[in-house]
């Protein structure tokens, strides 16, 4: 019993000096604000995005407009090189299509770069990883004068941070009608199924939700780690899922243990 007690206390600390020092890093002068990138819902939610251009792994241009053909779907800003969770993103949200029920359904999921650096082969690379992918997804890019169309339509906000090389930008999935307006915003890496079939259930009758809060831990892809001087994948999204199953193989341990002694006795 004593050494659960120990490693409890033990997880918890670690986890605890974890989440604190995501936090004083937002309060920090010399770290970027998470707010910055809050996505103002009450402006955005009821908008049409914009029938922009994409570029499709074959090389043709489609209308976005073209490739919805009337069903709901949801759009992934991301970009193909990204080593932070925008393949997290679609990695969790294809295990979940592929797993359940929501693979026999009829909507889209449209992914589409905000770099203009990306490219065909980034984007066939991307591909060739992280598939095989469901019938629902379509990949594509957007030509550079139009990526700042889509991407304010949305009120999606990014930066480059030449430093580090990457970009610091939202984790949302972006549900939009079948005519192209926007219905829902889901933030995080791992939606639910449930969230999920209710936002597609929601975009096909073009109901309008917005959400009362938004967990900013959940929103940011990096945080600025000043000892490092450099921009990190945010620890929230690294470890929140790390933390509850260890703390689960800690408690799972102490009672095997437990158990084990009681027989001896």
């Amino acid at each position: 019993m004593r050494l659960l007690l120990v490693f409890s206390l033990l997880l918890s600390f670690v986890f605890a000096n974890v989440m604190g020092t995501s936090g004083q890093a937002f309060e920090n002068d010399d770290m970027f604000n998470p707010e910055l990138l809050k996505i103002d819902e009450k402006k955005y939610l009821g908008n049409f995005v914009p029938n922009v251009d994409i570029i499709l792994e074959n090389g043709k241009k489609e209308k976005l407009y073209n490739l919805i053909k009337g069903k709901p779907t949801i759009l992934l800003l991301s970009y193909y090189t990204c080593q932070g969770t925008c393949p997290v993103r679609v990695d969790n949200l294809n295990k979940l299509i592929k797993e359940t029920g929501l693979k026999e359904r009829d909507f889209l999921v449209l992914n589409v770069s905000f770099d203009e650096r990306d490219n065909l082969e980034t984007l066939k690379k991307f591909k060739k990883i992280h598939g095989p992918f469901t019938k629902q997804w379509v990949f594509g890019l957007i030509d550079k004068k139009y990526i700042y169309k889509l991407t304010d339509s949305v009120g999606f906000k990014f930066f480059f941070v030449e430093r580090d090389k990457t970009f610091v930008h939202p984790n949302v999935y972006i549900f939009l009608s079948p005519e192209g307006r926007i219905t829902r915003y889901l933030y995080g890496v791992k939606p639910s199924e449930r969230d999920v079939r209710i936002a597609l259930a929601e975009s096909t009758q073009n109901k309008i939700s917005l959400n009362s809060v938004v967990d900013l831990a959940l929103l940011v892809c990096f945080t600025y780690d000043p000892s490092r001087s450099r921009y990190v994948i945010n620890p929230t999204l690294l470890f929140g899922g790390i933390g509850f199953s260890a703390l689960f193989a800690v408690v799972s341990a102490g009672l095997l243990l437990n158990k084990l002694r009681s027989k001896e006795v």
